[in-house]
């Protein structure tokens, strides 16, 4: 089951059942290995300001058979 996670400055993908805890890393879709910090978990004060990893947006969508074609995607 994919879920969103905030670390280190995006809010990046992942699949697994359970959402990491503040001092744990994780693989995201994107491929980055990331460690969540307690600012990046609401139920304990944290935001969700961070912008999403666009890589991981993509992944999300390629594996769930959603894909965008490069016609559809913004321009750089």
């Amino acid at each position: 089951m994919f879920r969103w996670q905030q670390a280190e400055g995006k809010r990046h993908a992942l699949d697994g059942p359970f959402a990491p805890r503040p001092g744990e890393t994780f693989t995201a879709l994107c491929g980055a290995e990331v460690t969540v910090a307690r600012r990046d978990v609401p139920q304990l004060g944290g935001h969700w300001f961070d912008p999403t990893c666009s890589d991981c947006a993509d992944e999300w969508l390629r594996q769930d058979g959603q894909a965008r074609s490069n016609e559809e995607r913004c321009p750089a």
